[in-house]
């Protein structure tokens, strides 16, 4: 962690105020305080808490709260896959299956999310919003597993724009983000949101 930290230091002045990528410097910010707790604290006077929790690590815990529940839906999807067949199969392939439908919405929810964040950081000058990296995770959870990786992408960025970014960023929007990719895509795609939703069969089954 040592070298990432020099590395860090030693591009931080083409971020700052009078570099060359000074219009990046939120991004650059994201990524440092992502990876490493940053220097500001709590003033010394006054009834304070003083720890190294921020916003950044209070959210990662809610991320890593999630892990169990999308570890069950990677199991339960591959479950269900070898059940609609009437396949018995070991705890390996449920696992397997389900890896494969799964973490392509995850990678995709969190590309299009953390984008358009990163985005609205440049085009806006403040910092990045910490909320996405729950939302993130949200959506792949109540997504069917079967949903083309395109309306993921499409919903998460319609999410992300009207119900959040368009009320001010986190904590100040009045939707839920990941619900609201949800609901777009109920209504603009019912038959690939509503269909067969805990079965996945490949083509030519």
């Amino acid at each position: 962690m040592n070298f990432i930290r020099k590395q860090l230091d030693s591009i931080k002045p083409h971020f700052e105020k009078g570099g060359k990528f000074e219009k990046f410097y939120y991004i650059y910010e994201a990524i440092d305080t992502f990876l490493f707790a940053p220097n500001t604290v709590t003033p010394s006077k006054g009834a304070q808490v003083r720890d190294a929790i921020d916003m950044k690590r209070l959210m990662i815990t809610v991320v890593i709260a999630m892990l169990p529940c999308l570890l069950f839906g990677i199991y339960n999807v591959g479950y269900q896959h070898f059940l609609a067949q009437g396949i018995e199969a070991t705890t390996g392939e449920m696992v397997m299956i389900g890896l494969q439908q799964v973490i392509p919405i995850v990678i995709v929810s969190y590309v299009v999310g953390l984008g358009i964040e990163f985005a609205f950081t440049v085009w806006r000058k403040h910092p990045v919003n910490e909320g996405f990296l729950v939302t993130g995770m949200l959506i792949p959870l109540i997504m069917p597993p079967d949903i083309p990786l395109w309306q993921v992408a499409l919903g998460t960025a319609f999410a992300v724009v009207i119900g959040k970014e368009a009320f001010g960023g986190t904590g100040m929007n009045i939707l839920n983000v990941a619900l609201t990719a949800r609901a777009f895509l109920y209504f603009a795609y019912p038959a690939d949101i509503s269909g067969n939703v805990w079965t996945y069969l490949p083509e030519g089954t």
